[in-house]
């Protein structure tokens, strides 16, 4: 939780192999429902592998 990179209030989780989710605080949104939706993003990544990154956005496709 914290500032990342121009990012003032993020919350990210990560393995020592891998980001699960970067999140950006979202507006009039508080600390326990960023973290709410944290604890929602690790379990979707978890069990569906879904990884959610606010931050950087979602990978280019490949270029054919």
């Amino acid at each position: 939780m914290g500032r990342v990179g121009p990012v003032p209030y993020a919350a990210t989780a990560a393995t020592k192999e891998q980001t699960i989710a970067m999140l950006v605080r979202r507006e009039g949104e508080t600390f326990l429902q960023l973290l709410a939706r944290l604890d929602a993003a690790i379990a979707k990544a978890q069990d569906e592998e879904i990884y959610i990154d606010d931050i950087n956005g979602p990978p280019n496709p490949p270029s054919r």
